[in-house]
């Protein structure tokens, strides 16, 4: 069975602004609204790791991470960086129905945030803006609570039945490295997408090639391709296949290990239209009439025509959605950039170059 990663919401904003507070006054709320709310509390520096403490000196040693257990009190430590949000919420967190976090202001996941500046507000995820004027006065609790329980009405109806999937097939042969090991900014794409799946989702895999643990979140799961070397088609076949024996009538929704601009929104837009009557549910390209692969939700009902489609020597994704008849979304002409795949270095290059210029 995959493993389930339950919604998670960032509070963040600039010390002392109050993020602490209004935690301390929704929780009850939500918890009274009938949720297991879990927390998890972003620190400079929480264990400073000493050798001369007995504690730490295992993961100095190597072990990683170390975990010390006491009657009243965990300690994990991990000396090999930044710790994945959803490996810290299925590890600790996986039997909660919301997880609340305080701070992650860099995170791929949906945000509360203190901030009357446009810089704040740009941040991936800002979904409600609260003042942090010191004159202000502080946030209605009740009213965030409400708007957090509508939030996550909507985040666990989306999630039902749906699990995440990133391909990692094909030979790489214009890139000429592994695409699964892109990275931008610092961090690996392959990773991101998982971490955004996994928000969204619950649960997540990985099919095609195998990838370097590095960067990845744990609950990502890796699956061979059934059948490897017949594209994108075989990778979703195999992907249906997984989800089918975890649960029946389980579907996937699809994206590609080289695509960096895919964030929350679009993957919110696409998750809103969903039509489960439909045997695909995918973008609309209106500049060419294209339907588009990447990112796209495919139901349990499409594995047998897809298999047909493999049978009879077709390999073409958008071929099969149209034949098929899938359901379309129009994309806005403004998020089709959202869509770019990394095929090349030039195409690397170039994508590096707008971002900064967009900053």
């Amino acid at each position: 069975m995959l493993k389930s990663v339950p919604p998670l919401l960032c509070v963040i904003g600039p010390s002392g602004c109050g993020k602490t507070r209004l935690l301390e006054g929704v929780i009850p709320r939500l918890t009274a609204a009938g949720l297991r709310v879990g927390a998890i509390k972003h620190c400079g520096h929480v264990v400073q790791a000493e050798a001369s403490k007995d504690s730490s000196r295992l993961a100095l040693a190597g072990a990683e991470p170390s975990v010390a257990a006491a009657a009243d009190s965990l300690q994990v430590l991990s000396l090999g960086g930044e710790q994945s949000l959803v490996d810290l919420a299925a590890a600790f967190c996986a039997d909660c129905d919301l997880v609340l976090v305080e701070g992650y202001s860099r995170s791929v996941h949906d945000k509360i945030a203190f901030a009357n500046s446009s810089r704040v507000e740009s941040l991936e995820g800002t979904r409600l803006m609260l003042a942090d004027r010191a004159d202000a006065c502080p946030p209605d609790a009740g009213r965030v609570a409400d708007w957090i329980l509508e939030w996550h009405k909507g985040r666990t109806a989306w999630r039902l039945g749906l699990v995440g999937v990133v391909l990692t097939g094909g030979a790489s042969r214009r890139m000429g490295s592994d695409k699964s090991e892109l990275r931008l900014d610092g961090s690996r794409v392959l990773g991101r997408l998982c971490e955004i799946l996994a928000d969204r989702l619950g649960r997540v895999m990985i099919v095609g090639r195998r990838p370097s643990p590095e960067g990845l979140p744990l609950c990502a799961e890796w699956h061979p391709d059934d059948m490897p070397g017949l594209g994108p088609l075989g990778g979703i076949a195999t992907a249906l296949r997984v989800a089918s024996s975890a649960a029946s009538g389980w579907a996937v929704l699809a994206l590609a290990c080289d695509m960096p601009a895919v964030d929350g929104a679009l993957l919110d837009l696409i998750l809103a239209g969903r039509r489960t009557d439909a045997p695909a549910t995918a973008f609309l390209n209106a500049a060419c009439g294209r339907v588009e692969p990447m990112p796209a939700i495919y139901e349990a009902s499409a594995l047998a025509t897809i298999r047909a489609c493999l049978d009879g020597g077709g390999r073409s994704v958008g071929g099969w959605l149209v034949e098929a008849g899938a359901h379309a979304i129009p994309l806005p002409p403004e998020w089709m950039a959202k869509l770019a795949n990394m095929n090349s270095p030039e195409d690397l290059v170039a994508f590096r170059g707008e971002r900064r210029e967009a900053r």
